[in-house]
């Protein structure tokens, strides 16, 4: 299942595909990433971030490869750059929000 993040404001254009077997959120190699990170004392997750878009996997706000997570939020934190409910900020490609497209059983594209 592919789901996606647009924030034009951001400039963030990122897809995620939903492992449902393996229950593994991947963001794929191409997606664009915030290019901040918003650092605060109720966000603790700056510095995963900052860790998982090191070592090039991330490059001028490029994805260079497949990353994996284990929850949807913590995927949507990566791509976004701050606290972030992926179960609501991932969307299906006709706009469902993840959470939507999981409690219904469908399946998506």
């Amino acid at each position: 299942m592919k789901f996606y993040i647009k924030r034009d404001k951001s400039n963030v254009d990122a897809i995620l595909e939903y492992d449902k077997e393996k229950k593994l959120f991947i963001v794929l190699k191409g997606s664009r990433v915030s290019d901040s990170i918003a650092h605060s004392e109720k966000f603790r997750g700056a510095k995963s971030i900052e860790r998982a878009r090191g070592n090039g996997v991330v490059v001028e706000c490029v994805v260079t490869k497949n990353v994996q997570f284990k929850s949807a939020s913590t995927a949507a934190n990566f791509v976004t750059g701050a606290s972030t409910n992926g179960l609501i900020v991932w969307k299906s490609k006709d706009g469902r929000t993840m959470k939507a497209v999981l409690e219904g059983g469908q399946k998506d594209e």
